[in-house]
């Protein structure tokens, strides 16, 4: 053997080495790689199943493709049952075109992801109301391949607001219904009287009023006591609500006077209204403990004018005149000129 064969048996020797070396360097990144992607796999395995979350993915055509344990728990039914149905078996009716043109333009690539809330009907009959997270993949030539869809209960949030939603409501009932009576008091009366006078210009319509007082009430407390009085006021304030519309509306302006708002309607009409309730009141009879009580009251009325705008003191002025005019005789009804 000469030199130069020995020179290239030396260099066919390394090269084998040097190829074993990059196959084995080789086969260790391609190990690493697979380790990689089975521990990501586990990990995303693991947050699937394991996560507060209820999530689920869906084909296109919304059949399930896997469903996790939460999302199982949310809406009380097992991983066998939910593959049999779609999500909509179980959204509340009102609820379940909702998402429908959200998932339309997912296909369409405007967005990849939208968010919604809406209420599932759990296996057990109750509510869930859940806030849903939905996610369109696609595939390599970008056409969808499936939904990913994480739900969110947040039934107590919706409860808490509806709670505070209620609470508010019944603050601002507190604060513009009369205790007492039942009715409006004043300051609210005075404002929807506010907005039905402004209303009635707009409209060249005509607004009437009534103001009514129990004669010789003074009389009653002193007689009977206060508490047989604050009787008589709610049972006064009751024989008046019988003689409205459903349009009209009662406000206590204060003691035992009651004012009446009659929107679109004119003075003689607003008149004969009166006269009934006073007709009423004069029938009524009241039994506090052992005693029989009856009461008469004197009724003002006053209508505004359609087009002309006269201030809602002047309305009232008009109203308090003709009663004071109808107390002096008592139980009557005048009506101002």
């Amino acid at each position: 053997m000469n030199l130069w064969d020995a020179f290239l048996d030396g260099v066919l020797i390394l090269t084998i080495i040097l190829v074993i070396a990059y196959i084995f360097i080789l086969k260790r990144r391609y190990n690493q790689i697979l380790k990689d992607a089975q521990d990501e796999a586990v990990i995303t395995e693991i947050a699937f199943d394991k996560t507060a979350l209820g999530m689920c993915i869906a084909r296109p055509d919304l059949s399930y493709i896997d469903i996790n344990p939460s999302y199982c728990n949310l809406v009380g039914y097992s991983k066998d049952e939910l593959m049999n149905m779609i999500h909509k078996d179980f959204i509340y009716p009102e609820d379940r075109e909702n998402d429908t043109p959200y998932i339309r333009d997912l296909f369409l690539g405007r967005y990849d992801t939208f968010q919604s809330i809406k209420r599932y009907i759990h296996k057990q009959g109750h509510i869930v109301w859940a806030k849903a997270t939905v996610t369109l993949v696609r595939d390599e030539g970008q056409n969808p391949k499936f939904f990913v869809t994480q739900i969110q209960d947040i039934t107590q949030t919706k409860r808490a607001e509806e709670a505070l939603k209620k609470a508010k409501i019944e603050a601002e009932t507190l604060a513009s219904i009369d205790y007492l009576t039942g009715c409006l008091n004043r300051r609210a009366f005075m404002i929807r009287l506010e907005e039905e006078l402004a209303r009635a210009m707009r409209n060249q319509s005509n607004l009437s009023m009534i103001l009514v007082d129990i004669d010789d009430f003074k009389s009653i407390n002193d007689f009977y006591g206060h508490l047989a009085g604050d009787y008589v006021l709610r049972q006064f304030s009751k024989c008046l609500n019988r003689g409205i519309r459903t349009y009209d509306f009662i406000g206590r302006f204060g003691g035992e006077e009651f004012m009446i708002c009659l929107p679109d309607t004119e003075i003689q009409d607003a008149y004969q209204i009166a006269e009934r309730m006073r007709q009423s009141v004069e029938e009524l009879v009241m039994v506090y403990e052992d005693s029989q009580i009856k009461i008469t009251g004197s009724f003002g009325v006053a209508t505004s004018h359609p087009g002309i705008e006269e201030p809602i003191d002047k309305l009232i002025g008009m109203a308090d005149k003709a009663m004071y005019e109808a107390k002096s005789i008592k139980n009557r009804v005048y009506k101002s000129a």
